[in-house]
């Protein structure tokens, strides 16, 4: 039975639902594949059909699966009449399977056929039934008398539609593209098959070097892929359609708005069908439309006039809930505005500077635009009125700001340097410098000619603007890798010191009040405009005024951030504690700002329990802060997630981040985030994916701004990939350069954090020392506590191992502490202390139960003395993981600048020394794990099982773009260590 070759990619992330239904006609039985609209039933069934064919069963089909008529001994039917009469003639029995297409619209008599001939063994029943259709009797009885096996076929996850993808076009996709794809697409297999083929067509889908990358959809639907959304949305009463109206042009509604214009059963209906989606945060409930590219389709469609009623009754419903914040005014304005009126000017600016700071940068552009129509149309009698509603000034800066949100960094530098002159006081002025600097950093990429133009501007604006640009000088500090600076600066601020003796009254613990430089410590936040140059890293700007709290809500996370990473994150804590209740009235971007830098010195500090509470509070507080805060509550709940062991949920996260386009901020990279996926994919063990995911990592780092702190982050990512990935001495001599860096730097919590690495994949013995004498020096509980790891490893001190695992249990960090106890069993057993041996290992499994993952290869029961794999060569292993990943021999010949007759060389020793034949295996070998005795087989099972799908299925070419001359895996140069 031929299926559509063009259109078999769509089956790459099916395979166990074809190996589920497959093995149903297998056993005797049948098959009933439920699921969605588009979601790919039909063609899934019409593979199953296949192949049954393929084993030798007598396939018949009624409702348009299988083909022509006789095709490859198929035979095809108009009618389950036809085709029930042809069964009685020809005698029927179990090798006959008969094939039927949406089963749910068979009429009730001959749903019964059906069901009684299966019941009397005379054919097995392999259909497709939407679910949420009603059935007919018969057909459900096929089921609940388990005479078929219910296969669901849900929307593609992340992960299988990367693997279509890579089907269809024959190489990879970049992460952000792949998020864009499944958000546009939600997994839909119809959908995701037309906005593929359409982008393939308009070349908006393309190939750079080694990797697809695509923008997202300019303009409305194409025509084809509208009437498939369309077909989605057909057979609606009046009132889903008018909801679907208005979610198309507003959404997301609430849900209480809807019900006040009389839709709740409107929505009930449409949620029931899958066309609606309820989203609840808190007590807030909303409802979007499922498929986000349906709302297009409907407005593209849509009567002008119907368009603009919708939109101002959504605006209405909007104005008379309960909430009437800055997200809502945004809202009503932007209704109002695509409806063709026009707003005052007041709220125009209003919703210009939300928009800003949620970096929705096209809307705030024509909100600015409209502005200045408005200044230019009304002359002179409009203008008298602009001081009070914002003037000339800071319409320049926001638009400055959008510019640079947008990209177009020398358009906004051009700008701002039009703001320079113009009234607006000192505060304002300092804000459009803080403005221009963020601009000039982290858009033109010029970290020094914007440290010199701070410097020029504050003499400029003298002592009462001056103070003002202090987070400014601290953001870049950061930058620059001067952490000790941005801790000066806030010295001068709320009286903060670096690292050094505890202060009386606790460790690290700040007297609250107190006054240094005029600017106070906590108190209530003055009213008025918030501190931060929107649109810029949150937080960039000290503030709009030189005293009071204003001051502090810029700085004051800057200076906790540098202050963990230079080894107190205990103190910068309890600094952050201090200022807590004060923070909560800060502006969002400021809040922001303060969350996130308490979950990072949570996570430095090494207390997961307090971790997750921090990270609880920041994901709380992201929904009001724009795209922005979005990427960050994800980045940090997926480092959260991966130090609970849970690598697999954070690369989930992860892939969504990399996917979120939000200017420019201090705290995060797309290289870093890239980074941070590659090592949760390695850490999941997808070594193929997760090398591929660096490289592209290490491309987007090429092309981004100089940033130490986030570069070593990326380096360390970097290092835990390799060693996952099999070539450990490289992922010690990567982790090793990390350390040299760090510490030069004085991140002492990061270079211990690298030692510990290298120490735990190659020999703990080079780092002992080196590692204690850096622990002297830090305050961080987890960096002390590897560090004595790494003495313990060094000693051979099981009793020390026992005693660090406690502690890391102790910390919430089951992974780590399974590490520990693992490392004390096996210390154990090579003193032949088997007993004492056995019930650490025990302790490890039981630990790696509870979180439900495994320990890192390194450190799994026997590995260093029974795995296969310690028997390679550094060189070996390098050419073995590359090989795993999908490069030809000539490739990795390219990368390691060696001969292809060398590689061929060295495959052919792995081969022989591992036991396999072809390339497909050793990836599998290398990939794979063994289920640790004791510890949880069901889930290491379905780990192992979803990796050997992986495997099997076509891998691309990873991207390009190491240096020749250089490692392709740990980017040393050639003939250094690993």
């Amino acid at each position: 039975m031929p299926i559509d070759t063009g259109q078999q990619w769509v089956l790459a992330g099916r395979e166990s639902e074809l190996g589920a239904a497959g093995a149903a006609l297998r056993q005797g039985g049948g098959v009933l594949l439920t699921g969605g609209s588009g979601v790919g039933r039909t063609r899934l069934l019409a593979a199953v059909l296949e192949e049954a064919a393929a084993a030798g069963r007598t396939v018949v089909t009624v409702g348009g699966v299988g083909g022509r008529r006789g095709s490859g001994g198929v035979r095809a039917f108009g009618s389950v009449a036809e085709c029930l009469r042809w069964l009685r003639q020809s005698g029927g029995g179990q090798r006959m399977v008969l094939g039927c297409d949406d089963a749910h619209l068979l009429d009730e008599a001959d749903a019964h056929r059906v069901y009684r001939t299966a019941a009397a063994g005379q054919l097995a029943v392999a259909a497709t039934v939407r679910q949420d259709a009603r059935h007919p009797v018969g057909v459900d009885r096929l089921w609940v008398e388990q005479l078929v096996e219910r296969v669901e076929v849900a929307p593609f996850d992340r992960t299988a539609t990367a693997a279509v993808l890579r089907a269809r076009l024959g190489g990879r996709l970049d992460a952000g593209s792949l998020e864009r794809l499944w958000s546009a697409t939600q997994g839909n297999a119809l959908v995701l098959r037309e906005l593929v083929e359409h982008a393939l067509d308009d070349g908006s889908l393309r190939r750079e070097r080694e990797v697809w990358s695509w923008s997202g959809l300019a303009g409305d639907p194409p025509r084809r892929l509208a009437d498939v959304l369309l077909l989605w949305l057909r057979d609606l009463s009046a009132r889903e359609e008018e909801l679907v109206g208005m979610l198309a042009v507003a959404e997301p509604l609430e849900a209480d708005a809807v019900a006040r214009r009389g839709l709740a059963s409107a929505a009930e209906a449409l949620s029931r069908r899958g066309v609606v989606r309820v989203e609840q945060t808190g007590r807030r409930v909303r409802l979007r439309l499922a498929l986000p590219l349906a709302g297009r389709t409907v407005v593209s469609r849509m009567p002008a006039l119907t368009a603009r009623r919708l939109r101002l009754q959504a605006a209405e419903a909007i104005e008379d809930g309960e909430r009437t914040g800055p997200d809502e005014v945004l809202r009503t304005v932007a209704l109002r505005v695509a409806a063709g009126l026009v707003p005052e000017r007041r709220l125009l600016l209003e919703a210009a500077r939300t928009a800003v700071r949620r970096q929705e940068f096209a809307r705030a552009e024509q909100l600015c635009r409209l502005v200045t129509d408005e200044d230019r149309e009304g002359g002179e009698e409009r203008g008298a009125g602009r001081t009070a509603a914002g003037g000339d000034g800071e319409v320049a800066l926001l638009l400055g700001q959008v510019l640079a949100g947008q990209g177009r960094h020398e358009e906004a530098e051009e700008v701002f340097a039009s703001v320079r002159g113009r009234p607006g006081g000192a505060a304002g002025r300092a804000e459009a410098v803080a403005a221009r600097v963020a601009n000039i950093a982290f858009g033109l990429g010029r970290v020094e000619t914007a440290a010199a133009v701070l410097e020029e501007e504050r003499d400029r604006l003298g002592a009462a603007g001056a103070g003002s640009l202090l987070t400014a000088r601290a953001v870049l500090a950061v930058l620059a890798d001067r952490l000790p600076e941005a801790v000066a600066a806030g010295e001068a601020v709320v009286g903060l010191g670096g690292p050094g003796p505890a202060p009386a009254g606790g460790d690290g613990a700040v007297v609250a009040g107190e006054a240094v430089a005029g600017l106070g410590g906590p108190g209530p936040a003055p009213a008025g405009r918030g501190e931060g140059a929107a649109g810029g890293p949150a937080g960039w700007s000290g503030g709009t005024e030189a005293g009071g709290g204003a001051g502090v809500a810029g700085l004051l996370p800057v200076v906790a951030f540098a202050r963990a990473e230079l080894g107190d994150p205990g103190g910068a804590s309890a600094l952050l504690a201090s200022w807590a209740r004060q923070a909560e009235a800060w502006p969002e971007e400021a809040l922001l700002d303060f969350r996130s830098v308490a979950a990072h010195c949570a996570l430095v500090q090494g207390d997961l329990r307090a971790a997750g509470t921090a990270v609880a509070r920041l994901v709380r507080g992201a929904a009001g802060a724009g795209r922005l805060g979005q990427l960050r509550a994800w980045v940090y709940q997926a480092r959260l997630l991966r130090r609970r062991g849970r690598p697999e949920d954070a690369a989930a996260l992860l892939w969504q981040a990399g996917a979120v386009r939000a200017g420019y901020d201090w705290l995060t990279s797309p290289s870093w985030v890239l980074a941070l996926l590659a090592g949760a994919l390695a850490e999941a063990g997808r070594h193929g994916e997760a090398l591929r995911t660096l490289a592209e990592a290490r491309s987007a780092q090429r092309a981004g701004v100089r940033r130490p702190v986030l570069d070593d982050a990326i380096g360390f990512e970097r290092a835990v990939v390799l060693a996952h990935a099999g070539d450990r001495s490289g992922a010690a001599a990567q982790a090793l350069e990390v350390a040299d860096r760090a510490e030069a730097g004085g991140r002492l919590p990061a270079a211990i954090a690298a030692l510990h690495l290298a120490a735990r994949a190659t020999d703990a013995a080079p780092s002992a020392a080196r590692v204690q004498r850096l622990a002297l020096r830090c305050r961080a509980e987890e960096a002390r506590l590897q560090a004595e790891q790494v003495r313990a490893l060094a000693r051979g001190d099981a009793e020390a191992l026992v005693a660090v695992a406690g502690r890391f249990r102790s910390l919430a960090a089951l992974p780590a502490a399974a590490e520990a106890a693992e490392q004390a069993g096996r210390v154990h057993r090579a003193a032949g202390r088997r007993r004492k041996g056995r019930l650490a290992s025990a302790a490890a499994q039981e630990l790696c139960a509870r979180f439900g993952g495994a320990l890192p290869p390194w450190a799994e029961p026997g590995e260093r003395g029974t795995d296969a794999t310690a028997a390679l060569t550094t060189r070996e292993r390098e050419v073995a993981a590359l090989a795993a990943g999908g490069l030809s021999n000539r490739e990795i010949a390219d990368r390691l600048v060696v001969s292809v007759r060398t590689v061929e060389n060295h495959l052919h020793r792995v081969y022989h020394k591992l036991g396999v034949v072809q390339r497909a295996a050793l990836a599998e070998l290398l990939v794979t794990r063994p289920v640790p005795e004791g510890g949880d087989a069901e889930a290491v099972g379905a780990g192992r099982t979803a990796q050997a799908g992986r495997a099997a299925r076509p891998r691309p070419r990873p991207a390009g773009g190491e240096e020749r001359g250089r490692c392709a895996m740990c980017a040393q140069p050639l003939g250094s260590a690993g």
